[in-house]
């Protein structure tokens, strides 16, 4: 098996996937991430703040690295660099506990562009089972998920971000945080902010393109992502206290 996590070998790759009280969703995407078509060696870690369902005890078994951290301390951004932080992958592939690859080649998709050195990050494409009363995630319309590889080269600008030109920044912030991979020296010179409630994924596409590195999206790397459209919106205040914070820490990064 490719997937060794003891292994003192060079390691090609680190799956890191947050999670919580998913495992149902674990029991689908793990197989396939335990099986993937790809040369040279890759691990898994699971980030786990204090799953109740049985998922921490499904996983231990496998040949998978798992993390436990405290509920209360849990961020999405805190939760990644945690699991980066045990990673011995060149690169870093950060996945979403729901969501779900659905092929044996996902993995070697989301790393393939960075045999271009100018590439920073690529993300993968959301697609959605149809069943109903779910939809894509806030902010990640279908629209967002063309057929056709994507490569942004873009030069961030502060009075457009400050005017809210809406398609400006959309390329901007072209990085979708649920399915999407980082050169692991990028993230060691500057993990992911931890300030931020929500919206952490947006901020470090800037960042990248600040630092001059490109992202690709790739819609070969495939993988189910879809939410309960009752649990699409924070509620008024949750919004609120968002877009406050993420207006600030995104000002930061111009300063």
């Amino acid at each position: 098996m490719q997937n060794n996590p003891g292994s003192t070998d060079t390691i090609l790759a680190s799956i890191i996937i947050i999670t919580k009280n998913q495992k149902e969703l674990l029991q689908k995407s793990l197989p396939v991430l335990l099986e993937q078509n790809i040369k040279g060696k890759y691990e898994i870690i699971v980030v786990d703040s204090g799953s109740t369902d049985g998922a921490r005890e499904y996983v231990e078994p496998l040949p998978i690295k798992l993390v436990k951290i405290q509920p209360q301390n849990f961020k999405f951004a805190k939760a990644f660099n945690f699991g980066a932080n045990n990673a011995k992958g060149e690169f870093l592939i950060r996945l979403s506990g729901d969501v779900l690859p659905i092929r044996k080649d996902f993995l070697k998709e989301m790393i393939k562009y960075f045999e271009d050195k100018k590439v920073g990050g690529t993300y993968g494409k959301y697609t959605q089972t149809g069943r109903k009363g779910y939809s894509y995630p806030n902010f990640w319309p279908p629209e967002r998920f063309p057929n056709k590889t994507i490569r942004f080269n873009i030069k961030p600008n502060l009075i457009k971000v400050i005017f809210g030109n809406k398609s400006y920044v959309d390329v901007l912030t072209s990085f979708a945080g649920g399915c999407c991979a980082i050169r692991k020296d990028i993230w060691k010179a500057r993990p992911f902010n931890e300030n931020l409630l929500g919206g952490e994924d947006a901020e470090y596409a800037a960042y990248l393109h600040l630092k001059g590195w490109d992202i690709v999206y790739n819609p070969e790397a495939e993988a189910i992502h879809e939410h309960k459209i009752e649990n699409l919106n924070a509620g008024l205040w949750g919004e609120l206290s968002w877009k406050i914070i993420s207006s600030i820490e995104f000002l930061k990064l111009f300063l």
